[in-house]
């Protein structure tokens, strides 16, 4: 997971499409797996200002923010 994490990141810092990315790692995944079905539904049809609610709102409730993540990554802005 950690690696899909660094791919995202690295496409994003690039200026590709991390949905691309993200869409090609579900779509490899068991596609009866009901975690694999609930983040399609999480993610695909939303906007990127939803999505990135939507994320923010998910790290906050791990009692987290996406600048810890990113630093725990090695990555500071």
């Amino acid at each position: 997971m950690n690696d899909m994490i660094q791919s995202i990141i690295q496409t994003a810092v690039s200026g590709g499409s991390t949905m691309d990315l993200v869409q090609k790692y579900l779509n490899s995944q068991n596609p009866n797996d009901p975690k694999v079905a609930q983040a399609r539904r999480m993610i695909f049809g939303k906007s990127s200002g939803e999505l990135e609610q939507t994320g923010r709102n998910l790290l906050r409730e791990a009692g987290t923010t996406p600048e810890e993540i990113l630093s725990g990554l090695g990555i500071h802005f």
